[in-house]
């Protein structure tokens, strides 16, 4: 799984960016630090869509956050960098990695870095609305493991997401 992502970030970035500007939807997360994307924690976002600018050399995410029943609607442009790699300043310096992009799913890599220095691993798994297949979770289990982050630190976050469309 990780070398078929892996082989997709090198031969899809190119045409990456027409699948990646749309409407999407959170599906899961996962962290090594499961608490920072606990419900009502600043790093649980509910996206809602990616736009790319200046030949996708600039990513705009916009998505909400809830805090205590109450979603806020954030926008966050990352800039890429010389190894392709994305950087975005929000709830700290993140270094963001589109690793696997097809028209109904999008996985990021994030690496977090909070104002205390707190290192924090990340996997954003965005799609059009359904839940994954019993197939495409057992794969971003793998996935996650490799990345060092436990099984039960994965949450399906669909149910919870309760701000606007």
């Amino acid at each position: 799984m990780v070398k078929f992502l892996l082989l997709a970030l090198a031969f899809g970035l190119a045409h990456a960016h027409a699948e990646i500007e749309g409407k999407w939807v959170t599906t899961a997360i996962a962290a090594d630090n499961a608490d920072i994307i606990e419900e009502g924690q600043p790093l649980r976002l509910y996206v809602r869509e990616l736009a790319c600018t200046e030949a996708c050399n600039r990513l705009k995410f916009t998505f909400y956050t809830k805090v205590n029943g109450q979603c806020t609607k954030t926008k966050v442009i990352a800039n890429r960098q010389a190894d392709d790699q994305y950087r975005a300043r929000f709830e700290g310096d993140n270094i963001i990695v589109p690793v696997y992009v097809t028209p109904e799913i999008i996985i990021f890599v994030v690496q977090n870095v909070n104002r205390t220095g707190r290192k924090t691993n990340l996997i954003y798994v965005l799609g059009k609305g359904q839940s994954l297949t019993s197939v495409q979770y057992e794969k971003l289990e793998e996935f996650a493991k490799v990345q060092n982050i436990p099984r039960k630190n994965i949450q399906d976050i669909l149910a919870t997401d309760i701000c606007p469309k």
